[in-house]
């Protein structure tokens, strides 16, 4: 069996986890190579999903797709989620037996924060424009800001915007929508104060509902999906711990990776 690992020659974080999936594949007997363009082979390994061309192209030879990314849980530079199916975050696919507790117990117990009943004010989370988890929103993502921030006011709710920092840094435009108030700060402070939290997609609802803030995510590619309200109306503090204890395992360590522990896992038989 063959894998065609694409990593770019610049980047050296795809360059490292690729050449580690790489080494814990070899371990299960593969024969691997790292390129910076995607070519035949049994298995097609990539960062991410812009390279949507080769991905599709892949899936109609009837070869399979595994994605890796940032991890959702904790250090997200430390840890790198790895689906397959060539879709991304809520929209992939993971693999493996994904109901032991002790992973997320033995790495990210401390997380998980009683719910808060406490009267706040909205927080609507801004997101990079562009990202690829933005897909579903249709290309208006500021019209989504206005909309759901009128539609939190008509509610009785006070809205705070908290632009994604990186969009900030990298001086995109980030207006704050009209009837909101920006806030700044970590993201902890800005939950603080939060009665909601309101995102599209983004993995601030992994952590606000890990922070114990009742959230909305209207867009099934939040990880945080099975465990947030969907709608406006729909603010919901359920059980998390079969959520939590499913999440751990979707991401896998630089050292996992390399030895093959994670392959085997996504790989046995459930």
């Amino acid at each position: 069996m063959k894998a065609c690992i694409v990593a770019r020659a610049s980047s050296g974080h795809q360059r490292e986890w690729g050449g580690a999936f790489a080494a814990g594949l070899r371990r299960h007997g593969w024969e691997t190579e790292i390129t910076e363009q995607a070519h035949r082979a049994d298995l097609l390994v990539v960062w991410g999903v812009r390279r949507r061309e080769e991905i599709t192209n892949q899936r109609l030879r009837g070869g399979e797709v595994c994605v890796l990314e940032r991890g959702y849980l904790g250090d997200r530079f430390r840890w790198t989620s790895v689906s397959f199916g060539g879709g991304l975050n809520g929209r992939a696919e993971f693999r493996g037996r994904q109901d032991d507790p002790a992973r997320f117990n033995d790495h990210f117990r401390p997380l998980l924060r009683p719910w808060s009943d406490r009267a706040g004010y909205a927080l609507l989370i801004g997101q990079v424009p562009g990202d690829m988890s933005l897909a579903g929103a249709g290309g208006d993502l500021q019209g989504w800001y206005r909309e759901t921030t009128a539609a939190l006011k008509a509610r009785g709710w006070a809205v705070r915007y908290r632009p994604h920092p990186q969009a900030v840094g990298r001086g995109l435009p980030c207006p704050i929508p009209q009837g909101a108030q920006p806030i700044g700060g970590t993201l902890q402070q800005a939950f603080d104060g939060a009665g909601l939290v309101v995102t599209f997609n983004s993995n601030t609802a992994v952590e606000s509902v890990l922070a114990g803030v009742p959230t909305i995510a209207v867009d099934e590619g939040s990880m945080a999906w099975p465990v947030t309200g969907r709608a406006l109306d729909e603010v919901v503090r359920p059980d998390r711990e079969a959520w939590a204890t499913a999440l751990a395992w979707k991401q896998w360590t630089l050292d996992e990776i390399r030895t093959g522990d994670c392959w085997a896992h996504v790989t046995e038989a459930t």
